[in-house]
């Protein structure tokens, strides 16, 4: 069960990637192209920079979401490096119960937050969005991917607890991708 939740996740987490390689390409493309028209033709493009900082905001959720999916955040390993298997996990598990309980009060927040944003919009892009676009909708996206990631690590510290050998592997390879 949890090779195929796994490689659910991994799939998931090559979309993400890809997503945020698109937009940063995206950013340095925008970037490039303003330079170009503003410096040779002294005609910039008005909307590039409202672009560009609604787009590092998108880079920046989903950057979170392959982070946690990399195990790239921040960890204490000389306390938990020294404790037994089944500890170690159970400390895994409570890590990743905190990660979930925040995800959850966050997204059953972020409903009000969406409808006061959604009543503006973006002012210099050529055509009209909600700002929720740009700011609720990649956190309430990438938040779910990140609760789906945290679930099935945290159903990965209990199963370690429970049968004991769980945590055999090296933290590198219990990571959904690289």
């Amino acid at each position: 069960m949890f090779a195929f939740l796994r490689s659910g996740l991994r799939w998931i987490g090559r979309i993400e990637l890809a997503l945020a390689s698109a937009i940063l390409m995206g950013i340095v493309l925008m970037i490039l192209a303003q330079v170009l028209l503003n410096a040779g033709l002294g005609n910039p493009i008005t909307w590039e920079q409202e672009g560009g900082a609604y787009a590092l905001v998108w880079l920046t959720f989903l950057g979170a979401s392959v982070g946690l999916k990399q195990m790239r955040h921040v960890t204490i390993v000389s306390f938990v490096g020294r404790l037994p298997t089944r500890a170690r996990n159970a400390v895994r598990a409570l890590v990743f119960a905190g990660i979930i309980w925040t995800l959850v009060v966050l997204l059953r927040e972020l409903g009000p937050i969406m409808e006061i944003e959604a009543r503006s919009t973006t002012i210099a892009l050529p055509i009209d969005l909600p700002r929720s676009y740009f700011f609720s909708v990649p956190l309430i996206l990438t938040s779910s991917l990140m609760l789906l990631t945290a679930l099935f690590y945290f159903l990965e510290a209990v199963a370690g607890v429970v049968l004991d050998d769980h945590d055999a592997r090296p933290e590198r390879e219990r990571r959904i991708m690289d």
